[in-house]
């Protein structure tokens, strides 16, 4: 007579056993590596005159960062196609090792949007990120850049101007945090200029000089005049 343990149901159950184990398994270990995930660092800089640049892909693209905003030091801490959900628990696992910036220029919210989440909902995932600023980095001054209008999203104006104007009212209650309106002069006499890339989403280098210049006049007006003296004469 044939051994129960080598018959076909045995061995069906023992299959499924060790496909439940493996799977479990690569749960677990995908729940640890988003819990231990960190912002991308490349520790180029460092010091008082450092800046970090947080947020999704038109951060993460911008690969002419350092030269559009010479002399500030800055660090590139862009995550591609990334929403707030994705960059929160990334934030959240900052260290100590990682220095304080003189400042953090967030671009967030527009992937969000782009998928159809609400705006009151990306409002408070945004108040979760500047608790875990108070927390982590506390006193770090915040500019807030709007969502940028693109051709490739023309569809989403509507709830990125929303979106704006929650922010605009939002930041008044957060200690040392402030607006940077990049729509504006993203809409050259009233129509999106020629800043886009061929996907009609992303900055050019036109594009990202607009976005340069919008963060140096905001950090002239936020930081002491000591500081940018010192850091960006």
């Amino acid at each position: 007579m044939r051994s129960i343990d080598s018959s076909p149901l045995a061995k069906l159950l023992t299959a499924l056993l060790v496909f439940a184990v493996i799977l479990v398994g690569w749960r677990l270990y995908g729940r640890y590596r988003e819990s231990t995930a960190t912002l991308p660092d490349n520790m180029a800089a460092a010091g008082n005159c450092t800046l970090w640049f947080v947020g999704s892909s038109s951060i993460h693209r911008w690969t002419s960062l350092d030269r559009d905003m010479a002399p500030w030091a800055t660090e590139n801490r862009g995550i591609n196609s990334a929403t707030l959900a994705d960059i929160l628990p990334r934030f959240a696992n900052i260290k100590p090792r990682e220095g304080r910036p003189r400042a953090l220029i967030f671009y967030v919210g527009e992937n969000d949007i782009a998928k159809g989440v609400p705006v009151r909902t990306v409002m408070r995932q945004l108040a979760s990120l500047f608790d875990l600023r108070d927390r982590l980095l506390p006193d770090v001054p915040v500019l807030l850049l709007s969502a940028k209008p693109s051709p490739g999203r023309a569809a989403f104006l509507r709830e990125q101007r929303l979106f704006n104007a929650a922010a605009q009212q939002f930041l008044p209650h957060m200690r040392v945090a402030y607006y940077g309106d990049i729509t504006t002069p993203l809409f050259a006499g009233g129509v999106m200029g020629d800043n886009y890339q061929r996907d009609g989403v992303h900055m050019n280098a036109r594009g990202y000089r607009i976005w340069a210049e919008v963060v140096r006049q905001r950090l002239r007006d936020i930081l002491p005049p000591q500081v940018t003296h010192n850091c960006a004469p």
